[in-house]
């Protein structure tokens, strides 16, 4: 069973997105904010992380900039960054900082789905 965390502070994504990646199969863990979701990736090993970029105490930018850089978190997972942002310049700085692919809030349930299909199966 493939695994996902999850890690918004908006709880009625997480509710949504957590029972939807339950009834399609995927292991969840969920995180309120960045520190939360920097240890549960570390202890869960995730296949996948679903982040949004502005959340307390640690920022999804710098999430993906330490899963790409400390040893710690290898194997990486692949990232979604799903954010409210709308700039072209959000767009290029997930990708800089390491994210995989970048789904605007707010977002069709289908096309999250297709895009953790598209990364993980």
């Amino acid at each position: 069973m493939k695994k996902i965390v999850v890690a918004d502070d908006d709880r009625s994504i997480v509710k949504i997105l957590s029972a939807l990646l339950k009834h399609e199969n995927y292991q969840v863990k969920t995180a309120p904010e960045g520190a939360s979701a920097l240890k549960y990736i570390k202890e869960f090993k995730p296949d996948l992380v679903i982040l949004d970029i502005m959340m307390p105490i640690i920022d999804g930018y710098h999430i993906c900039k330490i899963l790409s850089e400390d040893t710690q978190y290898e194997p990486v997972p692949k990232i979604i960054v799903l954010t409210a942002r709308k700039e072209e310049w959000d767009r290029r700085i997930s990708s800089f900082a390491g994210a995989d692919a970048f789904i605007q809030k707010p977002f069709n349930t289908t096309d999250v789905l297709s895009k953790i299909k598209e990364l993980i199966g």
